[in-house]
């Protein structure tokens, strides 16, 4: 059987942590290869001359996340997963608008790094897409102001991690 079970499942310790602290992101057309291992972690990003992943730093206490719904359909024997995330720029101002708008109109590589520490590729080989999102500005004086994007995309396989060792290099 080709999708044999191989191993169970035991808990870990009580010590992660939700949400993401950064994402990096480039145009998928300027990745040119990734590399996996046996088990999908992911141990290279191969980038076009010249490009890079760009880091975008997110408020640490903002409300920024992800999701990846298992898409099954038994009935033709299909599985995909949808990959959401919902990531939150604080303060209106023209500059950033500016640089969301340039993420707004492509198709995009996206690297988090979750408060915890770890990286993972979403958009692998179809990319994320904005499809939603707004700018907004709440009516007391401690509320949210800034820009909300949400990016989505489906992929026949949920994100991989990636090595911390490589991020470095595709950020220049």
């Amino acid at each position: 059987m080709a999708c044999a079970i191989v191993s169970g499942y035991s808990l870990d310790c009580k010590d992660t942590v939700g949400g993401i602290k950064k994402i990096f992101v480039t145009e998928l057309a300027n990745v040119t290869a990734v590399t996996e291992n046996a088990s999908g972690f992911v141990t290279s990003i191969t980038k076009a001359a010249g490009k890079k992943y760009f880091t975008y730093e997110l408020e640490p206490r903002g409300q920024n996340n992800f999701t990846q719904a298992i898409q099954s359909d038994a009935t033709v024997g299909t599985v995909a997963y949808e990959q959401t995330l919902t990531v939150n720029f604080v303060k209106l101002k023209y500059e950033t608008q500016a640089t969301l708008q340039n993420l707004i109109k492509n198709r995009l590589s996206v690297i988090i790094e979750t408060k915890d520490g770890s990286y993972w590729l979403f958009g692998k080989d179809n990319g994320l897409e904005v499809t939603g999102g707004n700018a907004n500005s709440g009516q007391a004086m401690n509320e949210f102001q800034g820009y909300t994007l949400t990016l989505s995309g489906m992929e026949k396989n949920l994100a991989n991690e990636v090595s911390s060792s490589i991020i470095s290099g595709l950020l220049s």
